[in-house]
């Protein structure tokens, strides 16, 4: 049994997967038992019957919001998760393949060639494979200041002796949200 104090001006739903873009959407509100007023604010407590470790989300009341604020019930208690862990929470399945789309994105690198400029005598030769940012590059064509790059497959990451990354699951996240919250509750 959940029970859950939050503003009355917020909603409190249910969460679902959205089969293609892989975003978390609302998908049933789980409504107030009673309002109550705390410090002056107009309260809504939520008594409901919700699995451990669910993913609930707060949108605000009244507007048609597919998206909000995430959380995972933990232990009768909600504690805050970003939209990429909610994801992994209901797709544990795909976590390792979206944590490796994020590291290639957040390298700059895609499997298109992508043109660099860089300072002459940038050393880079074509066909190297490199660390770059996040991820792994491989060297298309260089010129003396450019040099054209691409993300590395996966396969010639392992062929270079490198280790894919692989995301946690399972207990691992559970277990580092309980540590935070735990260090936030001592902090406070």
């Amino acid at each position: 049994m959940l029970a859950v104090i939050i503003p009355a001006k917020n909603w409190l739903w249910t969460t679902g997967l959205t089969p293609m873009a892989e975003r978390v959407v609302v998908d049933r509100p789980l409504y107030p038992t009673r309002y109550e007023r705390h410090d002056g604010q107009h309260m809504a407590v939520i008594e409901a019957d919700v699995p451990e470790r669910a993913v609930l989300a707060t949108t605000q009341a009244g507007l048609p919001e597919r998206f909000g604020t995430y959380y995972v019930a933990l232990d009768g208690v909600l504690q805050h998760v970003w939209e990429r862990e909610a994801v992994d929470f209901l797709d544990p399945a795909g976590a390792t393949r979206r944590l490796r789309d994020r590291l290639r994105q957040h390298a700059g690198l895609d499997d298109v060639s992508r043109r660099v400029r860089l300072n002459a005598g940038h050393g880079f030769i074509p066909g190297a494979f490199t660390r770059w940012g996040a991820w792994w590059g491989v060297v298309e064509r260089v010129t003396a200041q450019q040099v054209w790059i691409r993300a590395a497959t996966e396969t010639e990451i392992l062929a270079a002796g490198e280790k894919l990354p692989v995301a946690p699951t399972g207990d691992a996240p559970i277990a580092a949200i309980q540590a935070e919250a735990a260090a936030d509750a001592d902090a406070a």
